[in-house]
C-alpha cells in the first residue's frame, strides 16, 4: 500500500479479526476498538493498537463521533466498517471522509441509494435487472395494503423499506393476515430503522436465495466473483451458505444471467468497493428477481474467496489506497484483469452461534469453557472466540464461520460434517449439533435447498432442557479435583456414597459426572431417551407427574419430564446419574465438578438455572423393562441426628483446655441454617481456650499462623465452630481441633439445617477399617450391577455398633511425632488431620522465612521421591504455608506410622537450610491508592453491612495507625519494600505475602463482619500479611490499594495457560510502584484484553543474607513491635467500644436464634432463602402479608448486582416472620422470610 499505512477497524469480533489478518499481511498498522464485554476478543489481542470505547456497551460501536475521534488520535488513514453497526451508515461514511480519512467501502451516495428498498427496486429496473412483482412506491394505509396484495396474488411479503437482516418482514397468505401484519411492520420499521415506510412484494414459497459478489472501482467499472446460495435460513437469517449455488450448477446459463445483471447494476451507479446483489430465484422456472443490494462486505464472503482464490478485503483496501492517491479507484483494465471465469471446487460455510435449540434458538450468553476447532485442510474458520471467551448478551451470538473447500460438493459436505462433529465448544448451548444435522440431511445432499428447507427439517437435540434449576443443583463428578489446590476446592459430591451408587445403577463408571440436588431438586425435560437413577436423601420424584422410586434404574423416553422435588425426610442431597454422563460439560483440571465459590467447572461454574441445556448421549442402552433397584435393606439411612466419627487433631493439646476437648465430644451440636458446601456452622457451647491470644497469628486464641486445612476439620473461627467440607478454603489462620474421618464424608454431606450431630472419637485403625467397609459396600454393589453378584445378599452399612476405639477410650493424640530443635533446625510437630492428612509444622508459631524455606525443601523432596511413598503411590497433594506443610495422602495405601518415619528421615536429610538459596522472581506491579472502586467497596460495606468501625471509612489509614505509622509511612512500605509470597491459595490462587524486612512487618485485624464484595486486584492487609485478591470475591482483609490480578481461570491471557491459570508461586517477591487512577485503569484494560505484560525479574532469595538482616535489626525490630503493640491496644479498645455499640443496636431488632430454629423446624413453615452470599439491600414484603408464587420479598446486593428474591413455585401463605433487615449479611441458603402455609 502506498498511502494506506494505518487502518481503524470499526467493528468487533469475527469480522474484525478476519480484516486484521489481511491488514497484517499487507504490513498495515491496525487499530481495534472494543467494549468491556469484548475485552478478551481475538481482534483486541491481535491488533497493533486496541482502544476501549467509552459509554454503554450496547451503543459504543455505533458512536461514530467517538470512533472518528479515536481514528484521528491514532492517525488512521482509513476506516473499514465490516458489516453491521455503521457499515451502511451514509452519514458516518461522509464524516470519515470529512475527517481526512478514506472510507473503505462504497460511497455514501451508493449506500443511500440501496439503503431504501423501494428506491433500490427502481434503480434495478433502470439497469434492466428483473425485480420481484410488487408495489410501486410505499404503501400508506392498511386498505391500500389489502388492495395491492390482492392484485399481486397471495402469498405476499410486507417489507419495511429500511429493514435489513431479516427484520421488518412479514408473510401474509390472505387479506386478514395483511391487516394483522400492516401495523406491526410499520412499527418495526419506525422502531428499528427510524423509517416506517413499507412496500409489498409477491412471495415465492418455493424459491432460492442466491446472491452475486460484485466489486466496483467507483468510476464505472465492475466485475463479479460468481454466486453464493444462501437459501437455508431461519427467521430470514442465513445458516448455511454455499459457493457455487447447487441450483445454478444444475441450470445452465443461469450464472451468466445473474452475474451480468449484477455487474450492470453496480456499473449503473459507479459502485465502488465490495457489494452483494441478492436475488430471489423461482425453483420451478429458474426466473430470478432482484431483492436488494448490500453495500458492504457480506458475512459469507469467505466461501467466495475460497472458490475464486481472491482476498476481497485486500481488494477493498487497494481501492481505498487508490482513492487516497487521488485516482478515484483501481484502474479499469486492472480490475477487468481480475474477472474470474468460473469457481474452483465447492465451498460451504456454516455459521456457529451460541444459541439454545431447545428454546427456539434463543441467544445463549456465557463463558466458553472449551473451544476446540477441528482442523480443516483447504478451508478456514473465521472466529473471534477461544477458551475463556465470555459471550455477551449485548451482541449477535455468532461465534464462528466454519468454511470447507473441496474439489466437489459431496466432498465438501463430508468435510463439513467431520469438521463440525469433531469441533467441541463447552459452555452455553450452541447450534453445532443442529448444523451437523443439516449437512447430513438427505435433502441437503441432493442440493434441493430452498428458503423453506428448515420448515420441514426435523431436529431435536439429544439433551436435557432445564425447566427449573431447583434450589441448588450443580454438576459434580467424583473425586473432583483433590490434587488442584491453590485456592481451588476439591469439589465433587458432598455424599460420595449415594453419588457412586447412582452411577453404578445406570451402568456408568462410578465417578461419571451427574447432578447434585440440594433440598429441592430441578425439573428437567428430556429431549432424548435416557437411563437415569436418583439416589440419596429421600425427595419427591415424579416422571410426567407420576411418582417414581429412588435407588432404581429408570428408563426415560424423549419428551418426558422428570421433577425432583423437596426432601421428604432426613438428609439434604440427592444425585441424578444419567447413562453416559454429561458429555457437553467441560473438564477443568481433569474434572467436570462445579466449584461455585470460585465460579469454575461444571456448567458455567454455577448452579443450574432455567434455560440451561445439558447434552446427553445418543446411545442410551435398552436394559429391558425390569428396573434394577437396591433392596430397601441396604439403602443408607438419613436420620435427623448423626453420630459422626472423627479423629483428634490437628490442633488440640495446648490450644484447647481439657474441658474444651471433652465439651466437643459430649455436646449434641445443632446444625445451623448456614450449612453449605464451603462450611457447616454448628450451634452450641463455646470453648474457654488454653491460651490468652494467638500470638503472631492474631489477637484471638483461635488464631494461628496460616496452615493448610484438612477436609472434614472442625474449624474455630473465633469462638464459633464450623465444619469444613470439600469446598472449604485450603488454608487459613484458625485452629482446627478435630477432623471427620473419610468414611463419614457421605454422612457429613447429608447433615442439614436443624439436624443434630455428636462427634464420636475413633483411633486411626478404626477410621481405616470403617473406610474399607464403605469401599467394600460400594464394590459389592458394583459387582451386582455388572451381573456378578446379588444385591439382596449385600450386608447393609452398620452404624449401630461403635468401633472398638470409640468404646475403649483410646483414640491417639493430635501430635503424632515431635522433634526438638537442634541448632538451625527448628522443632517440628507432626499433627494428624483425620486418616488422610498430616500437618508438618515448624517452629513456635511465629512467621519465619527459614521455616518457609524448609517447607519448600520438603515439598521438593516429596515430589522427587522414587520410594514406595511418592506422588505415584499414595501421595495426593500438599498445601505449603509460611511455617507448615499439609500433606494429603491415601491412608489406605500409606500407613501413618510408616509415613511419619519417612518424613522424619527426610527432615534429617534436609539439615541446616539457613545458608540456602531459593529460586525467586521479583514482580513490579502498579498500585493505585484511594481508587474510586476501593472507595465504593468501602462505601457499600458501610451502607449495607456495618456503618462504623475503627477501620472505617479509611482502611489504609487504619492499618497505618494500628501499627503506630503515619499514612505516608504505609504508602512508602507498600511502594518500596519487597513482599515475599509465603503461600498461594485460600481463594483463587491468592498470594499471601510477608515483608522481607522485619522492620516493615505490620499487624492488623480483619473486617468484622467480612465483606461480601472485594474488587479484583485488591491489595489488602490482614493479620501479619498482605494478600492480593485476584478475582472479585468476598473477603476480610483491609483494603490498601489496587493492582493487576494474578489469575486467569481459563488461561487465555498472556503469561497464563489452561494448565497454569495462576501467576504467583511461593517465594515470589511482589513490589509496587504508585500510579494514578487513569493509568491504573489503562493497565487493567490491557490485562482484561489479554495484552498485559508483567514485569518479572528472575532472581534467587538468599537465606544467609536474610538471616543476617534479622540478626542486625533484632533490637530495632523489638522496639518497633513495642510501639506497634501500644498502638494496637489503643485501636482495639476503640474497636471494642464501637463493636459493642453496633451489636447493641442490632440486637434491639434481632430475632432470637432459638426462635428462628423452632420456626424452621415447624412443618407448617416454608422458608424463602438467600440464593448466594450477599447483603440485604431492601426488604420489600411485610409480616402478615399474603405471599404467593413469584412475589418479591427482598432485594439482595452481591458482586455489584441486585438480586431479587421471590416466592418459589407453588408457594402460598402468609408471611409469618421477617428474619433480616436492610444491611444484614446473609450466606447462601440462609432463610430470609418464613411463610406460614395457607
Amino acid at each position: 500500500m502506498e498511502h494506506l499505512k494505518t487502518l481503524l477497524i470499526a467493528n468487533r469480533a469475527e469480522i474484525a479479526t478476519r480484516i486484521l489478518k489481511t491488514a497484517r499481511k499487507l504490513g498495515i498498522r491496525t487499530i481495534a476498538i472494543y467494549t468491556e464485554p469484548d475485552a478478551a476478543s481475538t481482534h483486541v489481542s491481535e491488533a497493533d493498537v486496541a482502544v476501549l470505547l467509552p459509554g454503554s456497551p450496547a451503543k459504543a460501536y455505533i458512536d461514530g463521533d467517538e470512533i472518528i475521534r479515536i481514528a484521528k488520535e491514532h492517525k488512521a488513514d482509513a476506516v473499514i466498517p465490516g458489516y453491521g453497526f455503521l457499515s451502511e451508515n451514509a452519514d458516518f461514511a461522509r464524516d470519515v471522509a470529512a475527517a481526512g480519512m478514506a472510507w473503505v467501502g462504497p460511497s455514501p451516495e451508493s449506500i443511500e441509494a440501496f439503503g431504501i428498498k423501494h428506491t433500490a427496486r427502481e434503480l434495478a429496473l433502470k439497469a434492466g435487472v428483473p425485480i420481484v412483482p410488487g408495489t410501486q412506491g410505499l404503501i400508506a394505509s392498511e386498505e391500500d395494503a389489502v388492495k395491492e396484495s390482492g392484485k399481486l396474488g397471495f402469498p405476499v411479503m410486507l417489507k419495511a423499506t429500511a429493514g435489513g437482516g431479516g427484520m421488518g418482514l412479514s408473510i401474509a397468505h390472505n387479506a386478514e393476515e395483511v391487516k394483522n401484519s400492516f401495523a406491526t411492520v410499520k412499527s418495526r420499521g419506525e422502531n428499528l430503522f427510524k423509517n416506517s415506510g413499507m412496500f409489498i412484494e409477491r412471495f415465492y414459497p418455493d424459491s432460492h436465495h442466491i446472491e452475486v459478489q460484485v466489486f466496483g472501482n467507483g468510476v464505472g467499472n465492475a466485475i463479479h466473483f460468481g454466486e453464493r446460495e444462501c437459501s437455508i435460513q431461519r427467521r430470514h437469517q442465513k445458516v448455511i451458505e454455499e459457493c457455487p449455488s447447487p441450483f445454478v450448477v444444475s441450470h445452465l446459463h443461469l450464472r451468466e444471467g445473474l452475474c451480468s445483471a449484477a455487474v450492470r447494476l453496480a456499473e449503473s451507479i459507479k459502485y465502488g468497493s465490495a457489494g452483494t446483489v441478492e436475488y430471489l430465484v423461482d425453483d420451478k422456472t429458474g426466473n430470478f428477481f432482484f431483492l436488494e443490494m448490500n453495500t458492504r462486505l457480506q458475512v459469507e464472503h469467505g466461501i467466495t474467496e475460497l472458490c475464486y482464490d481472491v482476498d476481497l478485503v485486500r481488494l477493498m483496501l487497494r481501492q481505498a489506497d487508490a482513492q487516497l492517491a487521488g485516482k478515484g479507484g483501481i484502474g479499469g483494465k486492472e480490475l477487468e484483469a481480475l474477472q474470474p471465469k468460473e469457481p474452483k471446487g465447492a465451498a460451504i460455510e456454516a455459521r456457529v452461534y451460541a444459541e439454545n435449540p431447545a428454546r427456539d434458538y434463543a441467544p445463549s450468553p456465557g463463558t466458553l469453557q472449551i473451544v476446540d476447532w477441528a482442523e480443516t485442510d483447504d478451508g478456514r474458520i473465521d472466529t473471534w472466540v477461544h477458551t475463556g471467551t465470555v459471550v455477551s448478551s449485548y451482541y449477535d451470538p455468532l461465534l464462528a464461520k466454519v468454511m470447507v473447500h473441496r474439489p466437489s460438493r459431496d466432498q465438501s459436505i463430508k468435510a463439513m460434517s467431520e469438521t463440525l462433529s469433531k469441533s467441541r465448544i463447552c459452555g452455553p448451548p450452541t447450534n453445532l449439533d443442529f448444523l451437523v444435522g443439516i449437512v447430513e440431511d438427505h435433502q441437503f445432499a441432493t442440493g434441493v435447498t430452498m428458503t423453506n428447507f428448515l420448515t420441514d427439517f426435523k431436529y431435536s437435540p439429544t439433551a436435557i432442557d432445564v425447566i427449573s434449576g431447583g434450589a441448588y443443583t450443580q454438576v459434580q463428578d467424583y473425586p473432583g479435583r483433590p490434587t488442584m489446590g491453590r485456592g481451588f476446592p476439591h469439589s465433587g459430591p458432598m455424599d460420595p456414597l449415594a453419588f457412586q451408587i447412582a452411577n453404578l445403577l445406570v451402568g456408568n463408571p462410578r465417578g461419571t459426572a451427574g447432578l447434585e440436588c440440594t433440598l429441592d431438586g430441578p425439573e428437567l425435560l428430556f429431549l432424548g431417551a435416557a437411563v437415569v437413577s436418583i439416589c440419596g436423601a429421600p425427595m419427591e420424584t415424579k416422571l410426567d407427574g407420576k411418582p417414581v422410586s429412588m435407588w432404581t434404574r429408570l428408563q426415560i423416553s424423549a419428551g418426558q419430564k422428570l421433577k425432583i422435588g423437596k426432601t421428604t425426610g432426613g438428609g439434604c442431597r440427592s444425585y441424578l446419574a444419567i447413562y453416559g454422563g454429561l458429555p457437553s460439560v467441560a473438564e477443568w483440571f481433569g474434572s467436570k465438578a462445579t466449584s461455585p465459590g470460585v465460579a469454575v467447572g461444571g456448567y458455567q461454574g454455577r448452579q443450574l438455572a432455567a434455560g440451561d441445556l445439558l447434552a446427553i448421549t445418543r446411545d442410551a442402552p435398552e436394559f429391558g423393562l425390569e428396573p434394577l433397584a437396591l433392596p430397601e435393606s441396604i439403602i443408607p439411612r438419613y436420620p435427623s441426628h448423626w453420630d459422626i466419627y472423627a479423629m483428634v487433631g490437628p490442633y488440640e493439646e495446648g490450644y484447647l483446655l481439657p474441658e474444651d476437648v471433652e465439651m466437643i465430644y459430649e455436646t449434641k451440636w445443632q446444625i445451623s441454617h448456614n450449612a453449605a458446601r464451603g462450611g457447616i456452622r454448628l450451634i452450641g457451647p463455646k470453648p474457654k481456650w488454653a491460651r490468652p491470644d494467638g500470638g503472631e497469628g492474631g489477637a484471638h486464641p483461635s488464631n494461628v499462623v496460616e496452615y493448610g486445612y484438612p477436609v472434614g476439620a472442625l474449624n474455630w473461627t473465633g469462638d464459633d465452630p464450623c465444619i469444613f467440607p470439600i469446598d472449604c478454603p485450603d488454608f487459613g489462620g484458625f485452629v482446627s481441633s478435630t477432623t471427620i474421618i473419610k468414611a463419614d464424608y457421605w454422612r457429613l454431606g447429608q447433615m442439614k439445617a436443624g439436624n443434630t450431630m455428636q462427634y464420636k472419637k475413633v483411633a486411626l485403625e478404626d477410621a481405616l477399617a470403617l473406610r474399607m467397609r464403605v469401599n467394600e459396600f460400594i464394590w459389592s454393589i458394583e459387582k451386582a450391577c455388572l451381573g456378578n453378584g446379588n444385591l439382596s445378599a449385600i450386608e447393609p452399612l452398620d452404624y449401630t455398633t461403635l468401633p472398638p476405639s470409640a468404646q475403649s477410650g483410646y483414640h491417639g493424640k493430635a501430635v503424632v511425632q515431635h522433634i526438638e530443635a537442634k541448632g538451625n533446625q527448628p522443632q517440628t510437630f507432626y499433627r494428624q488431620g483425620g486418616d488422610d492428612y498430616i500437618l508438618v509444622e515448624y517452629g513456635d508459631g511465629t512467621f519465619n522465612l527459614n521455616h518457609r524455606c524448609r517447607v519448600t525443601a520438603l515439598i521438593k523432596a516429596l515430589k522427587e521421591s522414587k520410594t514406595s511413598i511418592s506422588f505415584s503411590n499414595g501421595l495426593i497433594n500438599t498445601v505449603g504455608c509460611c511455617t507448615s506443610l499439609l500433606i494429603y495422602y491415601d491412608g489406605t495405601k500409606i500407613p501413618q506410622s510408616k509415613f511419619i518415619s519417612y518424613l522424619v528421615d527426610i527432615e534429617a536429610q534436609l539439615g541446616d537450610l539457613s545458608q540456602s538459596k531459593v529460586p525467586s522472581r521479583i514482580f513490579k506491579l502498579p498500585i493505585a491508592f484511594d481508587h474510586a472502586k476501593e472507595k465504593n467497596a468501602i462505601k457499600r460495606y458501610m451502607e449495607t453491612q456495618r456503618p462504623y468501625a475503627s477501620y472505617l471509612p479509611d482502611n489504609l489509614g487504619f492499618v497505618a495507625k494500628n501499627n503506630g505509622f503515619k499514612r505516608k509511612d504505609l504508602v512508602r512500605i507498600l511502594t518500596q519494600s519487597k513482599l515475599i509470597t509465603v503461600s498461594v491459595g485460600f481463594f483463587a490462587a491468592l498470594p499471601l505475602c510477608l515483608p522481607v524486612d522485619p522492620r516493615e512487618r505490620m499487624n492488623c485485624p480483619k473486617m468484622n463482619p467480612s465483606r461480601v464484595f472485594t474488587p479484583e486486584g485488591q491489595v489488602s492487609w490482614g493479620g501479619s500479611c498482605m494478600a492480593l485478591y485476584n478475582v472479585e470475591s468476598p473477603g476480610g482483609y483491609q483494603l490498601t490499594g489496587l493492582t493487576i490480578p494474578g489469575c486467569d481461570y481459563l488461561g487465555s491471557k498472556k503469561h497464563y495457560s489452561l494448565s497454569r491459570p495462576w501467576l504467583f508461586e511461593d517465594f515470589d517477591q511482589l513490589t509496587y510502584y504508585e500510579v494514578d487512577e487513569a493509568e491504573y485503569e489503562r493497565q487493567l484494560a490491557l490485562f482484561h484484553s489479554g495484552r498485559y505484560e508483567y514485569q518479572i525479574e528472575e532472581t534467587v532469595f538468599d537465606m544467609a543474607e536474610h538471616n543476617k538482616l534479622l540478626e542486625d535489626t533484632k533490637d530495632e525490630v523489638a522496639a518497633i513491635r513495642q510501639k506497634q503493640k501500644r498502638a494496637q491496644d489503643e485501636m482495639q479498645k476503640l474497636e471494642d467500644e464501637l463493636m459493642a455499640k453496633w451489636t447493641e443496636e442490632k440486637a434491639a431488632g434481632k430475632i432470637p436464634m432459638d426462635k428462628v430454629e423452632a420456626l424452621l423446624n415447624d412443618p407448617g413453615i416454608e422458608k424463602i432463602s438467600s440464593p448466594l452470599n450477599a447483603n440485604v439491600w431492601k426488604v420489600v414484603a411485610e409480616e402478615g402479608q399474603e405471599i404467593k408464587e413469584g412475589d418479591e420479598v427482598a432485594i439482595l446486593e452481591a458482586m455489584k448486582l441486585e438480586i431479587s428474591v421471590r416466592a418459589e413455585e407453588g408457594m402460598k401463605g402468609k408471611l409469618e416472620k421477617l428474619l433480616v433487615r436492610p444491611g444484614d449479611v446473609v450466606n447462601a441458603g440462609d432463610p430470609l422470610v418464613l411463610v406460614r402455609k395457607g
